[in-house]
């Protein structure tokens, strides 16, 4: 009975301690919710095909040529830059605990559940974000559909690349980037982002039968916002309104480059109707 009784006071404070939503404690990097995730074929539109970015889909057997890639583009972004490995990989380590932050905490715990050699979760997470980091700072910087010799891999290979990056599920914390970032002018890096962003909206939307035979990038329709379906041109010959954004600076920091892309693309849709 007594047993009962502490479990129904767990229960009673726990209830009285949850006064918000998981939404109001900010936005973090999570998996598509489960109701996205049965539908179906919904998952090609979140699981990257060559590369993982982030914790969420790291050691997927699947993607180990991805980490060989990743391995080799973070080498030479290091090296290009004159970084010493060991000093760089102490930005992130020394900031993991904030890093942790940006990471909803069921992805958290799927990452921790195999250390695979490492101490502690930190210390995954902090190699992780190490190389991820470095290596996705190599594609923003380099990956041209037009020149895929800069990243060492062919056409085909560098388009799963780029589509990869911009998964929802494939993200990485900006402050991640920025401690990477080879200089301390944050506005280049800003720039860097917006650039291949900006390469990438000159291809979306793009019908299959327009884009036959050509390379390009496509955002899914499931995964897009209310607002940017809104954002659809009108047919030739009909009224055109302009669109009313709030808070949607590209001023603003974002929270990683596929929140960048959105409001890129929001920020580009406005100009464009109004």
């Amino acid at each position: 009975m007594m047993e009962s009784q502490t479990t129904f006071e767990k229960k009673v404070v726990e209830l009285k301690n949850l006064k918000q939503t998981p939404q109001d404690s900010g936005p973090k990097i999570q998996r598509v919710a489960e109701y996205l995730r049965n539908r179906t074929n919904l998952e090609k539109h979140y699981s990257p095909k060559l590369v993982s970015i982030g914790p969420i889909h790291h050691g997927n057997t699947n993607l180990k040529l991805g980490e060989k890639y990743k391995l080799m583009w973070a080498a030479k972004y290091i090296e290009n830059n004159g970084f010493i490995l060991e000093d760089l990989h102490k930005k992130i380590a020394d900031n993991i605990d904030k890093l942790k932050g940006h990471f909803d905490d069921d992805v958290l715990t799927l990452t921790g559940q195999s250390l695979e050699g490492f101490g502690s979760l930190e210390e995954k997470l902090s190699w992780m974000l190490f190389v991820d980091g470095c290596s996705l700072l190599r594609i923003l910087e380099e990956a041209k559909l037009h020149e895929p010799g800069h990243m060492n891999i062919k056409v085909d290979q560098l388009v799963l690349v780029v589509t990869d990056v911009l998964l929802v599920e494939n993200q990485l914390p900006y402050e991640v980037l920025k401690l990477l970032w080879k200089n301390d002018n944050e506005s280049e890096l800003i720039k860097i982002m917006t650039n291949f962003s900006d390469s990438l909206c000159s291809n979306i939307p793009v019908s299959e039968k327009e884009n036959e035979g050509k390379h390009s990038v496509s955002i899914p329709n499931e995964l897009q916002s209310q607002k940017e379906k809104d954002m659809v041109s009108n047919k030739k010959g009909e009224e055109q309104h302009s669109v009313s954004i709030t808070n949607e600076s590209q001023s603003e920091t974002p929270m990683h480059l596929l929140d960048l892309l959105r409001k890129f693309i929001l920020t580009t849709s406005k100009s464009k109707v109004q």
